[in-house]
């Protein structure tokens, strides 16, 4: 007790020092009162320090004064609640440190820091919605945090976070426990004469709130097709103003125009038009039986098939007769009929008028060939003194035969003025020209004879390398053709009359090169069926020096096979190797030993070809796919012309800029997703070079 008075003594002297805060001296003794008049808030501060025995981080920002009255004696405990409530009254609160200090500060950035202590404590709760979206929440609860709290909605775990002192949060959780509650309904329409889609379209609209978009009022509208009906999904009191909306709509289609212009926006109205005849029992007409014939693809052919069966007219849906015209000026439909075949006439549209997908066929033929060719020969000639042959050995097939070439000798001893001389020598000439490798002879006098010889040896070694790359773009289930080559002239008939006074000759063209034939059909798991015929032909030239018909080399293949999306497959091959021995000689004389080898020729022929052909294909499922393909492409062959002539501008930009005047195609952008809490940005654009 002593020890009480002596504390309420020390008290008072330091009030009386004090003199101008005299009366805002705090009594912080157990037992009594507290009462502050206008007192500077640093003083109350520190005052407080004292009598609770606490530490307390004085923020530069904190100013201003206090005051405090109480007709009650505090406890220690209660002091420090009372002296923090003060401190929030005038907008300041009080964090817990590390070192067990508490550091006093404006409550302005209480949010982004920790939680303050005390009854009345600023922190931080999550509230996790079930009914209502984060959104609308939050733009509810918004208005009722303090100046220094925040609301942030999460919209991908439809939460809300809420910083605020504590019993602002205990009645914000009351509140969010009272709104957050699913009193809507669910209610099925269906229709008699409308169609579900342009009723709901027509509701999305009229239920729009002021300034938002369609489908944000307070009844959710869903088309259901396949029965024609609505489902409401809202407010009952709602709902109910709404139903009368839809039957008075729905009445009035009743007596509707019947007569309705479709806009198609892929599909081919004439080759879809023969498909809706039969549908609705309309016979075909002939323009529409010529069109689906003439049409490509699947529907053409689908078309044409159901046309014979449309020439007998099956029976009118809803009793009404149907009709269908196209609109030759645009690929329009004009359809005359019933709302219910109406209905099932748009619903038929609108699953046949999609985006069609488009399938990349690229092909790899690949030709290895390797051909060896040895010959060895002699032949030999025996004649009489005035020059009849006695003996010879004549091998006509071979490079250079011994007969042309002595007849070409013999022609010197004719006349000048004699045409045979002038057709032996030709002849000889040409069979040397002809010839390969080593040709070389001899001849001389043997008493009363003459002797001639001519050694023939040749060895001719040919390989190719033949890499042929073909690609061509379609849509699914369209076929496509590629031809890279000539047109090659073949004579198919000649007559010469009688004295060459009529005479004429029939030719017929022939495409030769690399030509690729191709029809992809893309299969509901992602492959694709592909209908394939590939031909590579070339020139192997005359069928014989005296004939001028030609030699073709064709490699063919046609075949039906199932690919992958992106992998490549092997679609066929040959591998054709052959050996070839010829031996012309003399019986009997060419199968001695050593010398029989005078007496024979031979020929080895060794032939050996490797051929592979691939397929890969692609499937682009959007635009993009295709701008992106069509950039890479266009940047392969700009940097090829760029091998070719480094520093000079490439002829495609030249070409873009002057005639098309447009930019090169680029790969679109890809999306770059962010985690959560950070920025996305968006990649740089590709460093490209610049010719010129």
């Amino acid at each position: 007790m002593k020890r009480s008075n002596l504390i309420g003594a020390a008290l008072a002297a330091i009030l009386a020092v004090q003199g101008p805060l005299a009366a805002g001296a705090v009594q912080a003794q157990a037992g009594q009162t507290l009462n502050v008049q206008g007192a500077d808030i640093r003083a109350f501060i520190q005052d407080v320090a004292r009598s609770t025995g606490r530490t307390f981080i004085v923020d530069p920002g904190v100013t201003g004064t206090v005051t405090v009255t109480s007709d009650r004696p505090l406890s220690r405990a209660r002091l420090f609640e009372v002296f923090l409530s003060t401190l929030r009254a005038n907008g300041l609160v009080v964090t817990p440190t590390a070192s067990g200090a508490y550091r006093i500060s404006p409550a302005q950035g209480a949010a982004q820091g920790p939680a303050t202590v005390g009854s009345e404590r600023f922190s931080t709760e999550v509230f996790q919605l079930r009914n209502i979206d984060a959104a609308s929440a939050a733009e509810t609860i918004r208005p009722l945090v303090g100046a220094q709290g925040q609301v942030l909605a999460n919209p991908g775990a439809n939460s809300v976070v809420v910083a605020d002192f504590a019993d602002n949060l205990a009645r914000i959780r009351a509140l969010i426990g009272r709104i957050d509650v699913d009193r809507s309904g669910f209610e099925v329409v269906t229709l008699e004469n409308s169609s579900a889609r342009e009723i709901a379209g027509v509701l999305q609209t009229v239920l729009a709130p002021p300034g938002g978009q369609p489908g944000q009022g307070m009844v959710s509208v869903t088309p259901v097709e396949s029965s024609n009906s609505i489902v409401l999904r809202g407010d009952p009191a709602a709902m109910a103003r709404i139903r009368p909306l839809i039957e008075d709509l729905d009445r009035r289609a009743e007596s509707a125009d019947d007569v309705k212009v479709v806009f198609l926006q892929h599909a081919d109205a004439e080759a879809l038009l023969p498909v809706l005849q039969q549908v609705v029992g309309q016979p075909v007409t002939a323009a529409s039986a010529n069109a689906a014939v003439s049409a490509p693809g699947r529907a053409g052919s689908e078309a044409a098939a159901a046309a014979p069966a449309a020439a007998v007219p099956a029976a009118p849906i809803a009793g009404q007769r149907a009709v269908i015209a196209r609109f030759p000026g645009a690929n329009a439909l004009v359809i005359s009929a019933s709302a219910d075949t109406q209905r099932m006439l748009a619903e038929v549209i609108r699953q046949l008028d999609q985006r069609r997908q488009q399938v990349l066929i690229e092909a790899i033929v690949v030709e290895l060939s390797d051909n060896a060719v040895r010959e060895l020969g002699v032949q030999w000639l025996l004649a009489g003194e005035d020059g009849s042959p006695v003996g010879l050995t004549n091998y006509s097939d071979r490079a250079a035969p011994l007969v042309p070439l002595a007849g070409g000798a013999a022609a010197g001893q004719l006349e000048t003025d004699d045409p045979l001389r002038e057709q032996l020598q030709a002849l000889a000439l040409n069979t040397l020209l002809g010839a390969n490798g080593f040709v070389g002879g001899g001849g001389g006098s043997i008493g009363d004879g003459l002797f001639g010889f001519i050694i023939n040896a040749a060895k001719t070694d040919a390989g190719s390398n033949l890499l042929q790359t073909p690609s061509l773009m379609t849509l699914d289930n369209e076929e496509a053709t590629i031809l890279v080559g000539q047109e090659v002239p073949i004579t198919t008939g000649e007559t010469l009359l009688d004295g060459n006074t009529n005479p004429f000759r029939t030719t017929q063209r022939q495409d030769i090169g690399v030509k690729l034939v191709v029809r992809p059909q893309i299969n509901a798991g992602g492959s694709i069926t592909l209908f394939l015929r590939q031909e590579v032909s070339s020139i192997n030239g005359l069928l014989s020096a005296s004939a001028r018909d030609l030699v073709l080399n064709k490699r063919e293949l046609e075949t039906t096979l199932v690919v992958d999306d992106g992998d490549i497959a092997v679609a066929g091959g040959l591998l054709d190797q052959n050996d070839r021995l010829s031996v012309d000689g003399v019986p009997g004389l060419g199968n001695l030993p050593v010398v029989g080898n005078l007496f024979r020729s031979t020929s080895r022929q060794r032939g050996r070809t490797n051929l592979m052909v691939f397929i890969r294909p692609t499937i682009l499922r959007s635009p993009a796919d295709s701008q992106a393909l069509t950039a890479d492409r266009w940047g392969y062959m700009r940097e090829q012309q760029l091998l070719n002539a480094p520093g000079v501008e490439p002829s495609l930009d030249e070409m873009l800029r002057d005639y098309m005047r447009t930019q090169p195609p680029a790969a679109p952008d890809p999306v770059v997703i962010a985690p959560v809490g950070e920025v996305a940005t968006a990649p740089l654009p590709p460093v490209t070079a610049s010719g010129g």
